[in-house]
């Protein structure tokens, strides 16, 4: 099916639905519509390409204590936006727009939230999980505030999500082979 242009649609609610498992496939949502894909490149891997009916771009996480994502666009060498992780509140910035925040809303419905940087809500997200597996999202766009780079702000936010749904599916994978922990030793009372 061809992806059609983002301004052509009701993108007041939208929706990513998981297509493919090992590498992950995404397709993002209005109706019937189909606006973008997003595809990882192989399993457990952070670069990913979106792909929209006007243009492609690259992700990938780079950095280990202060992680960032970079965003591509095809043929040029700097990235035309990135997220800065922060650790309750992290930061995007998208060449043109204004700056943007990201953060985790919920634990009991892990929802997450952008936001300009007066705090206004311009995106909110919620990642749907089937037996622990991330399956589908819900976006719901509640301003124009992001202008012409909602469309990106919508992919990179759901790249964002994903990457943390699949770190957070590693740790629980590796929680079995931790083992009990060691019983503590008492004092002798002679």
């Amino acid at each position: 099916m061809a992806l059609v242009p983002f301004g052509s649609v009701d993108t007041s609610v939208l929706r990513w639905i998981r297509t493919a498992e090992r590498p992950a496939g995404f397709t993002l949502g209005a109706g019937d519509a189909e606006l973008a894909t997003l595809t990882w490149e192989d399993t457990g891997g952070s670069s990913a390409t979106a792909r929209t009916a006007g243009t492609s771009w690259t992700f990938r996480r780079a950095g280990f204590l202060r992680p960032t994502i970079l965003v591509h666009e095809p043929g040029r060498s700097e990235p035309i936006a990135r997220v800065s992780a922060r650790l309750a509140r992290h930061e995007i910035t998208i060449a043109g727009a204004p700056q943007f925040r990201l953060r985790h809303v919920s634990h009991v419905v892990p929802s997450w939230r952008v936001t300009t940087d007066r705090g206004q809500e311009v995106l909110h997200l919620e990642p749907v999980a089937e037996k622990r597996s991330l399956q589908a999202g819900a976006v719901i766009v509640s301003s124009t505030e992001a202008g012409p780079a909602t469309l990106l702000l919508v992919v990179l936010s759901w790249y964002f999500v994903v990457l943390n749904w699949f770190e957070d599916e590693t740790i629980e994978a590796l929680a079995p082979y931790e083992g009990p922990d060691p019983p503590l030793e008492r004092g002798s009372s002679d």
